[in-house]
């Protein structure tokens, strides 16, 4: 993983599991390289900012590049906020469509982005759009969006925490091994390897868990009218995202919207 197994993360379980095949120490790809994409692409005064891939607050062109030998797209949060900001600052802009395909990713990274979009939202039309995903981190981000649309079979929704600790004290204690952890403060040790987790180290995470939820929930519904019983951390499909009001309108593709979007603000 390049991120602390204890962080908790925004993102589908599916997109987790995946990213956890990628072995980012392999040497045999240490010299994997990236190729810079343009931060955005401008065409009459309507910038298109991506996001495409899981969510990481930083990502090295080499972790992209291996991920991308594993067939999983990363995203840089901090890469994507600096685009936004160049667009921000750029007079030929009157509007930005943000690009979505995004199972979601790290919470790190994940608030500041959405307030990046919110702030932007002030003075310039900003959309957002997902013809694949567009899921727990990358909904927050698109949440804070004027409009949001998606393709019809587009998946939309997430609103919700992980955080998967193993517990590997049986598969130690069948080995023939015990962890003594020597630590100071009852929740420093939380998650070693070899351990199980106290109820107190317990009760903890799931405050942490259950606080982040509380924000992202409270950032949803600052922009938009969602029922609780639609942010239990389910997805939805097609028309029944614009049903539950996740999105405001359905497109066929990203380059229909951008004609629309042109005769509206062009």
């Amino acid at each position: 993983m390049i991120t602390s197994p204890m962080q908790p993360w925004l993102i589908t379980l599916e997109a987790y599991r995946e990213l956890c095949t990628v072995n980012f120490q392999s040497p045999a790809q240490s010299n994997a390289v990236d190729e810079k994409a343009q931060p955005y692409e401008l065409k009459e005064g309507l910038a298109t900012v991506r996001i495409h891939g899981t969510m990481l607050r930083q990502v090295s062109p080499r972790q992209k590049a291996i991920a991308a030998i594993c067939g999983v797209r990363l995203c840089s949060m901090e890469e994507t906020a600096s685009a936004l900001l160049q667009v921000a600052a750029d007079p030929a802009v009157h509007t930005i469509l943000l690009d979505i395909d995004s199972p979601g990713g790290t919470v790190n990274g994940t608030p500041e982005l959405a307030q990046v979009v919110r702030t932007i939202a002030k003075d310039k039309h900003v959309y957002a759009f997902t013809a694949g995903q567009c899921c727990s981190a990358a909904y927050w981000v698109a949440s804070q969006a004027d409009v949001i649309y998606a393709a019809p079979s587009a998946t939309v929704g997430s609103i919700g925490v992980i955080l998967p600790i193993v517990d590997t004290s049986a598969l130690y204690d069948r080995c023939g091994l015990k962890m003594e952890v020597f630590s100071a403060g009852k929740y420093k040790s939380t998650g070693m390897d070899g351990t199980s987790l106290t109820e107190e180290q317990r009760d903890r995470l799931t405050q942490q868990v259950n606080a982040t939820w509380s924000r992202f929930k409270q950032a949803v519904t600052r922009r938009r009218s969602i029922s609780e019983a639609d942010m239990e951390g389910q997805s939805f499909y097609g028309l029944d995202c614009l049903f539950n009001h996740l999105v405001d309108g359905i497109s066929p593709s990203v380059s229909s919207l951008k004609s629309k979007i042109l005769v509206r603000h062009g």
